[in-house]
């Protein structure tokens, strides 16, 4: 050990004495000549240390789950649909299916240089940011009631947005135990709509108009997630963990790093949780069978930006069997899961429950494809008559949605893919969207991996949910977006003026950039 060290303070030496030289112009060949001498020194010290390594005694864990697993596995960090995205925030938690473990002892942008990646005491830190430029031809009316539609400009405007920045740190303290946070600085631009008086939507009998609100962006600092993971010595290792996560159904994700489309679909946004915050347990019964329970605290979701507090005397539980009967080569993942508990504000007898069923199936190495489909009810939902141009009656009663999305990846060339994605959400009632609708959307979305142009720098190590893609540190999204309902529910309205007439259709065009780092 003492000769290693003392070979590794000459090679330190050496780069010092390497880096003084570059400064110099008139010694820049023996400048490269000495970095060439100091990258064989290095490989040959990482050969060595490989080699000790190997010689180690190999130290005891739990058998290491399959591909489609979701039992835990925290000797490294990893992106999965319970934590936060793969370059935010590494939550050695319970992985799901088909999902793999972030690698971030190599490869990372800093290493390309010769930098380790910080840390301290032992903890990793990472973040991501997300910046736009927007365009919406109309934007789409959601009763207060409903939550609020996104307004990332106003109609028929252009906007530039800084959408996001993300700061994790994990740890990894044994084999069976780790831990991990991260916050989040998000600026969002939410719209409803209301009637003429915003307290009590439309009055009495008469006439009522819908009308936009006048809010404005907001920017907020959230307790983004948390995560303590302990692997119990049950079986193949019985995955143990409180904190708050992804709701882990599906492909789309609530943090744009980890997903292939500027935009969500109407499913994921409207149609079933998001976030969820409470106690997790998960466990691999076989390399191709995984399973996964929850008890929560409610229903998460960013169309009306709930907290993570309770807001009744319940809690919310849910579950999901995932299935993946092809992991070598090609990978098939499908699973089914549900959702179920009281969500209304102080009200413990009326419950909101989901069924969600979703496949991946990535046939090739540069080819996936992705389906969710969810259906679901709440028990005795109240609310307001809702005005011009949607104009229908007040409703109390069980209210019932569905709805699916079906999206498309492939890479064309190393270092450019498209994405194609089609949604469709039936609010047979409109307590989701707060309109009886049926609301479609088709997406192109041409993916530049702006990364993958540096010569020598690979992924992050991390995927896309259940699935082989790998995650890059730079990528630049350009989205069309065509939005389409068989009722009125679009307008170019200004805020605070009478909507009489609406459209059925809007356009949405997006350039986003997602830096990970």
């Amino acid at each position: 050990m003492r000769r290693l060290v003392q070979t590794v303070a000459v090679a330190a030496i050496a780069a010092f004495a390497g880096l003084s030289a570059l400064a110099c112009p008139a010694s820049a060949q023996s400048a490269t000549d000495e970095i060439q001498a100091i990258k064989q020194e290095i490989h040959k010290l990482q050969e060595r240390l490989q080699r000790l390594e190997k010689a180690q005694p190999p130290a005891a864990q739990p058998a290491s789950p399959g591909n489609g697993s979701s039992a835990p596995t925290p000797a490294a960090p990893r992106s999965t649909a319970a934590p936060t995205p793969p370059a935010v925030v590494a939550e050695p938690g319970p992985v799901a299916p088909g999902e793999q473990e972030v690698r971030f002892e190599r490869d990372t942008l800093l290493e390309a240089i010769g930098l380790p990646r910080p840390g301290i005491l032992g903890a990793r830190f990472s973040g991501f940011l997300v910046g736009s430029f927007n365009y919406n031809s109309a934007l789409q009316l959601v009763p207060e009631f409903a939550g609020g539609a996104p307004a990332l400009s106003d109609p028929d405007q252009t906007n530039f947005r800084f959408d996001k920045f993300g700061f994790a740190a994990s740890r990894v303290f044994a084999p069976w135990l780790s831990a991990s946070a991260a916050i989040e600085v998000e600026s969002h631009r939410d719209r409803h709509s209301h009637g003429f008086d915003p307290d009590f939507g439309c009055p009495g009998d008469g006439l009522c108009i819908e009308q936009f609100g006048s809010e404005e962006a907001a920017t907020e600092i959230n307790l983004d997630r948390f995560n303590m993971t302990v692997i119990a010595p049950i079986g193949n290792g019985l995955g143990l963990s409180i904190g708050r996560y992804d709701v882990p159904f599906g492909f789309e994700r609530h943090d744009e790093p980890l997903n292939l489309t500027a935009t969500t679909s109407e499913v994921f946004r409207y149609g079933r949780p998001q976030r969820m915050t409470g106690f997790q347990t998960t466990y691999s019964v076989a390399p191709w069978l995984d399973v996964a329970a929850w008890v929560v605290n409610r229903w998460e979701s960013e169309t009306t930006h709930d907290p993570f507090d309770d807001n009744n005397r319940d809690k919310s539980w849910g579950g999901r069997i995932g299935f993946t009967p092809i992991a070598r080569g090609a990978l098939l993942n499908f699973g089914i899961g549900g959702f179920w508990g009281p969500e209304q504000d102080d009200i413990n007898s009326r419950n909101r429950w989901v069924i969600d069923a979703d496949v991946t199936w990535q046939p090739l190495p540069t080819l996936l494809f992705a389906l969710e489909a969810v259906y679901g009810r709440e028990d005795q939902v109240e609310f307001r008559r809702r005005g011009m141009p949607v104009a229908d009656p007040a409703f109390a009663g069980d209210a019932n949605w569905w709805g699916l999305y079906a999206i498309g990846y492939y890479r064309i060339v190393d270092w450019l893919g498209v994405a194609f994605r089609y949604g469709v959400f039936d609010d047979m009632d409109g307590a989701r969207t707060g309109v009886d609708q049926v609301l479609q959307s088709w997406t192109l979305t041409p993916i530049v991996h702006l990364s993958r142009l540096i010569p020598d720098l690979r992924p992050t190590g991390a995927v896309y949910a259940r699935s082989r893609l790998p995650i890059d540190w730079v990528n630049m999204k350009l989205e069309y977006r065509l939005n389409h309902s068989n009722r009125s529910v679009f307008s170019d309205a200004k805020p605070g003026e009478p909507i009489t007439e609406g459209t059925d259709t809007s356009h949405q065009v997006q350039l986003q950039f997602v830096v990970n780092f």
